[in-house]
């Protein structure tokens, strides 16, 4: 019998975000995954599709609204399994990823679906590829990649789900986040709230003139040499690599804005309590970070302050969004705007896909290093914020930051600006980290780089 309960914090956020978006952008909310299943047999795949529906709730799970208008999960015992078949005469990375474009595409209903489906690739009669597309209402990014190796676990040893137990149900922690024990930590992301609230900015971008279809330009910047840069910048100054990255990504856009104070909304994974860290769902939440960037301050003592508050912002990463939104209308800014996360920052450290291969480290001969590339390619999401950043890397051999941004709101020219300011940042981190923050903004556009760090050309893929 269907199990019906409040929506988990995550949950809630991703469905707020999700009401901002136009019908004909849902698919833009969709998380899309290309498995390689070669070797695997048929029979198995499906039975292990099967296991994981029955071992986690969110693949069981409907969304929902009543009578007042409010969201609510729906747990159902079974839910019809959508996975087509599609057989190819040969079947290439290219065909798997045409297939998941295909996917991607479209979109799901916001109630009443469970919300994924997927093809099973097959040329000469073996599996080949399984492309699956999923709502973010039912899983992150993290949780996607858990069900790929859950699956591959279990088609290979049917024995192994039942080892592994029932995973942790979202249902219960929502029913943990909206109840008593969770009191404290309501609390404490309330107070959290207000004083961001009350020490602003509340946007950093003026709200963007009326449009009939909104538009992104979006730039890839990959580099190994960066990746050596930023940890040894963390190392010498004793934070992280996320904080480097994170510091030098409010510092220059301060420096393209040319303001003293600018607010990133970190994205938080939410999963570190070792009990809910490995339910299946949506868990992603946006938080957000006041970056004060003071010229005069040694660059040392910027990234070392970033830390401090980024932690804390991680801490308080897990709230209810309605009353961060109410919050939000009681604090309006002397001109009556309100609140808006506008500048994503996003950190993911497991390594993201490059030209549809895994990247690889370094080359193994001594001093070899790869120089850096940029790459300006039509965006996969056009709607919703106007300043996105994402990190991939391993945290170590290479790194991957990319950009996407409204050109009305900053330009092209802007966006290689921040770039520049990243990676120029993190060589005076690691080499000269008492020079001044604004010392980096004054020489960040004009600065010579070396082609290990900055192309002297781009790519341009065409629309």
């Amino acid at each position: 019998m269907p199990a019906d309960s409040p929506l988990t914090f995550g949950q809630l956020s991703t469905w707020r975000s999700i009401e901002t978006f136009a019908a004909d952008r849902l698919m833009e909310v969709n998380v899309p995954a290309l498995w390689d299943v070669a070797g695997l047999a048929a029979p198995a795949i499906y039975r292990a599709l099967h296991e994981l529906a029955r071992r986690h709730e969110a693949l069981r799970t409907t969304f929902h609204t009543d009578a007042d208008g409010r969201p609510f999960q729906r747990v159902h015992t079974e839910v019809p399994f959508r996975i087509d078949r599609l057989a190819l005469p040969s079947a290439g990375p290219e065909d798997g990823a045409r297939v998941l474009r295909e996917l991607y595409a479209q979109p799901f209903p916001v109630t009443g679906d469970p919300g994924w489906h997927g093809v099973l690739v097959s040329s000469g009669g073996s599996p080949r590829y399984l492309a699956v597309s999923m709502s973010h209402l039912v899983v992150d990014v993290w949780a996607i990649r858990e069900l790929e190796a859950q699956l591959r676990e279990s088609a290979a040893d049917p024995a192994a789900a039942d080892r592994r137990g029932p995973g942790p149900a979202p249902r219960e922690l929502a029913a943990l986040q909206h109840g008593e024990a969770w009191a404290g930590h309501r609390r404490g992301a309330e107070k959290y709230w207000k004083k961001i609230l009350d020490s602003g900015p509340l946007a950093n971008f003026p709200s963007p003139e009326p449009r009939s279809r909104e538009r992104r330009v979006q730039a890839t910047l990959r580099s190994h040499r960066l990746a050596a840069l930023v940890a040894e910048a963390a190392a010498v100054n004793g934070v992280s690599p996320q904080s480097v990255l994170t510091a030098l990504t409010g510092a220059a856009l301060a420096g393209v804005l040319d303001r003293r104070r600018t607010m990133l909304s970190l994205m938080c994974a939410n999963r570190f309590d070792p009990v809910w860290q490995p339910v299946i769902s949506t868990m992603n939440q946006l938080v957000p970070l006041v970056c004060a960037t003071d010229p005069d301050a040694p660059l040392t003592a910027f990234l070392k302050r970033t830390h401090l508050h980024s932690l804390l912002a991680y801490r308080h990463g897990s709230y209810d969004v309605d009353t961060a939104t109410r919050l939000a209308a009681e604090a309006p800014g002397p001109d009556g705007s309100l609140f808006v996360h506008d500048c994503w920052f996003n950190y993911v450290t497991e390594p993201a896909a490059t030209g549809g291969e895994p990247a690889t480290g370094l080359p193994a001969a001594a001093g070899e290093t790869p120089d850096a590339s940029l790459t300006w390619a039509p965006p996969a999401r056009n709607a919703g914020h106007p300043f996105y950043v994402r990190v991939n890397g391993d945290g170590a051999h290479w790194v991957e930051l990319t950009i996407r941004a409204d050109p009305d709101l900053l330009p092209e020219e802007d966006v290689t600006a921040v770039l520049r300011t990243v990676v120029l940042g993190a060589l005076r981190a690691a080499t000269a980290p008492e020079r001044t923050l604004g010392a980096l903004l004054d020489d960040a556009r004009t600065a010579p780089l070396g082609a290990d760090l900055f192309p002297r050309e781009r790519e341009v893929v065409p629309g």
